[in-house]
């Protein structure tokens, strides 16, 4: 009975059971700067999830790494033996798979995006929504033309793959599918379920296309061509999806804070600042990780180069780690975030992760007038881990200076004054009686008269 059963097993086990794990398992880890700092989580469900849910380098690349071995799958069973078939439909539908899962969309700035969807969108360029045009019926003209050319047998064939259970795996697959095209279920975290349905789609699929192509093999050397030749193939179509999806988000992390203002990101490489450039013409950028240290980056220098070059104003962190500075650079910046000359802004750090997405919550509150819990559930959610200490002992220290009112009204600030009890802010020491203590001489404290 499992024997029959073996694909529907493979199925659940690597896409129902993972998904189901990921928004149910909370992390709990400490943070080894600031253990002592709590780290509660603010989202409903676990970060990771809303992380997976976004388009990008998430769940999207294993539908890419998926469609990609059926695109490999269907290619050798066209090779193998003279009758086609319908080998030819199987590579044209993991084809339009792979370029599905190489342009995931919606774009996280506004581009109109190279995804099938952008035939449609009348922002984009009249020859790209032709060609896209263009590839949608020629998938269709093939699938078509199969169909037609075994019109006299097509009943007899669908029953034979009945029996082979690869017509059961297809209608799975179908119906995924038009589960992710319609967002079912469109509960949070949004994208989350129907990008594994998708998942799941293209698993069905390539489960069909193997238990099809492996009789299709019946002599050892063509097994053992389609085994030698089938994993460089695949790395190329991978290495091929990857280069259009990063040409979908050429800055890592990137995120729109402001339509047309303000977008964050990871440190940028010259050649993803350039393309970035060319759609979003930024006059500013913000690099809020400290460069004069051994941990600059090796895209610092190639930056600063394209931002003179362009004439991009350009502001860097300060080395200088002291309170001061730290509280100058931030009013510098927020500023900038509030002036319509330094518009549009680029504002980022080495990998988003931390400082970037930390000052976007200060921005946000003190501009925006979000509450610290929709911050603190964003900032989640953008790094899919909870924050780190420091980000609790910065709002400590930052908010209530810059915005006393909402401050004070917002209770979600009372909750992280209590998560950091019992820790010391390194940027402005221990408090004024404590370092009295410290400060006193030993003597003092041993010829002191008891009591």
């Amino acid at each position: 009975m499992l024997r029959r059963q073996w694909p529907w097993l493979v199925l659940v086990a690597m896409t129902l059971i993972p998904a189901v794990w990921h928004v149910l398992d909370f992390d709990e880890d400490i943070d080894p700067e600031f253990p002592k700092v709590e780290r509660p989580a603010f989202s409903p469900l676990p970060p990771a999830a809303y992380r997976l849910a976004e388009p990008g380098d998430t769940l999207d690349r294993v539908e890419l790494y998926l469609s990609a071995l059926a695109v490999v799958m269907a290619a050798g069973g066209l090779a193998a033996g003279r009758n086609r078939g319908y080998w030819p439909a199987g590579l044209a539908i993991a084809t339009a798979a792979l370029w599905y899962s190489a342009t995931p969309g919606p774009t996280f700035d506004g581009w109109h995006g190279l995804g099938w969807r952008t035939m449609f969108d009348p922002s984009a360029p009249l020859t790209l929504r032709c060609v896209l045009a263009g590839g949608a019926l020629a998938v269709l003209g093939i699938v078509g033309a199969c169909a037609y050319r075994h019109r006299s047998t097509l009943r007899e064939d669908w029953s034979g793959a009945w029996c082979r259970r690869t017509a059961r795996l297809w209608v799975a697959a179908v119906v995924l599918a038009i589960g992710r095209q319609l967002g079912i279920p469109g509960v949070e975290p949004v994208g989350y379920w129907p990008r594994w349905s998708m998942i799941a789609a293209i698993l069905a699929f390539d489960l069909g296309l193997l238990i099809e192509l492996v009789p299709r093999l019946p002599s050892r050397r063509w097994r053992w061509g389609v085994g030698l030749m089938a994993p460089p193939v695949w790395l190329g179509l991978v290495m091929f999806g990857i280069a259009v999806t990063w040409y979908h988000r050429p800055l890592a992390r990137m995120k729109v804070i402001e339509p047309g203002r303000i977008l964050i990101s990871a440190m940028p490489t010259p050649r993803g600042l350039e393309i970035a450039q060319a759609r979003h013409h930024f006059k500013t950028i913000v690099n809020l990780f400290p460069e004069d240290t051994p941990l600059r980056s090796p895209y610092h220098d190639d930056e600063v180069k394209f931002a003179r070059e362009h004439g991009i104003k350009y502001v860097g962190a300060p080395s200088d780690p002291s309170l001061a500075e730290s509280d100058a650079f931030l009013t510098q910046t927020l500023a900038l975030a509030r002036d319509p000359d330094a518009w549009p802004i680029l504002v980022h750090c080495h990998g988003c992760m931390d400082r970037t997405p930390a000052w976007t919550g200060i921005y946000r509150f003190i501009y925006q007038g979000r509450s610290l819990l929709e911050i603190m559930r964003e900032i989640e959610q953008h790094r899919g881990y909870r924050p780190k200490g420091s980000v609790t002992l910065l709002y400590n220290r930052v908010l209530a200076p810059r915005a006393p009112e909402h401050y004070r009204s917002d209770p979600t600030a009372a909750i992280l004054r209590k998560c950091a009890e019992g820790t010391i802010d390194p940027m402005i020491g221990p408090p004024r009686h404590e370092r009295a203590i410290a400060a006193r001489p030993k003597s003092q404290e041993t010829d002191a008269p008891k009591r």
